[in-house]
C-alpha cells in the first residue's frame, strides 16, 4: 500500500514537472532558466545550422511597453547571425523618437556578449529621419549591418512622395500616364528604402494586426507571431528562427 502510493506520488511529480517543462518552452520569453548571456561564437554556430537565414528582418512591436534593452538584443543577435537588414516598427514613431536610447542599449548588449579578435562584432548603422547615426564596433570592425527605425508615417509619406514623383513625370512628360504600372510604383518606392523587402517579419504582441508596417513590402514576407519582446531569451529567438529556417515559401504557387 505504501509503495503504491510513493509511486503514484512520483508519477504526479514527474507529470507536473513535464507541464512546467511544456509551458516554458511554449512561452520561452518566460524561461528564468534560459541564460540572458550568450557568446557570439554560440550564435554563430546556430546560424550555420539553419537552412535559410533572411537578409532582411522587420520587428514589429504592437506593444504600448517598449523595452529597448530586450529589442537591442535581438538587434545584436540577429547582425551576429549574418542578417544585413533590420527594420523595428512601432505605430506611433516612439522607438524613432527614442533612437539614442536604442543605440546604448546595443553597446551595452554587444560589451555584455563578450566580442572578441576572433569574433568581431558587426558596424551597425542605425537609419532615422534621414540621417545615418554610426554605431561603432566593438573589436576590429567588420561588416556592416543597417538598422532601418520606422512608424506609420513611413508608409503614408513613402506613397504620397511615390504619387508627387509620378504626376511630376507625367506633367513634365518624362512618363506616360498609360506606362504607370506596378512595376514602376515597385521600383519607385525601393528607390526611397534602399533596403530588400523583408524576408521574415516577427510581430510582437496580442494585437492580430500589423498596424500599417509597409504593406507594398511585405507581398512575399514570412511572418510569425511571438506574445512579446519584453524578456525574450535566445533561446525562444533562436526557435523562431528556426521555424523560418523549415518554412516552405511557395510564393503563389
Amino acid at each position: 500500500m505504501l509503495r503504491t502510493l510513493i509511486l503514484r506520488l512520483v508519477h504526479h511529480l514527474i507529470a507536473f514537472v513535464e507541464l512546467i517543462v511544456g509551458f516554458l518552452k511554449f512561452f520561452p520569453q518566460y524561461n528564468i532558466l534560459s541564460s540572458k548571456k550568450c557568446l557570439p561564437a554560440k550564435v554563430q554556430a546556430d546560424a550555420k545550422q539553419l537552412r535559410k537565414l533572411p537578409q532582411h528582418i522587420g520587428l514589429i512591436v504592437v506593444e504600448n511597453d517598449i523595452s529597448y534593452k530586450d529589442l537591442a538584443n535581438i538587434v545584436v543577435w540577429s547582425v551576429t547571425m549574418g542578417i544585413s537588414y533590420i527594420s523595428i516598427y512601432d505605430v506611433n514613431g516612439e522607438i524613432k523618437r527614442n533612437n539614442m536610447q536604442l543605440q546604448k542599449e546595443i553597446e551595452d548588449s554587444r560589451r555584455e556578449m563578450s566580442f572578441d579578435k576572433e569574433n568581431t562584432a558587426n558596424e551597425i548603422w542605425i537609419y532615422c529621419h534621414g540621417l545615418y547615426t554610426e554605431q561603432r564596433a566593438i573589436g576590429c570592425g567588420g561588416k556592416k549591418a543597417w538598422v532601418h527605425l520606422l512608424s506609420a508615417e513611413d508608409g503614408q509619406q513613402s506613397l504620397s512622395l511615390v504619387a508627387r514623383c509620378l504626376c511630376k513625370q507625367v506633367s513634365t512628360q518624362q512618363t506616360l500616364a498609360k506606362d504607370i504600372s506596378s512595376d514602376l510604383v515597385d521600383k519607385l518606392l525601393h528607390d526611397i528604402y534602399s533596403f530588400p523587402d523583408p524576408d521574415l517579419c516577427i510581430k510582437f504582441g496580442s494585437c492580430d494586426s500589423l498596424l500599417g508596417y509597409l504593406p507594398w513590402h511585405i507581398r512575399l514576407t514570412e511572418i510569425l507571431f511571438v506574445p512579446s519582446h519584453r524578456g525574450l531569451s535566445y533561446p525562444a529567438f533562436f526557435s523562431t528562427m528556426t521555424l523560418y529556417s523549415k518554412s516552405e515559401q511557395r510564393f503563389g504557387k
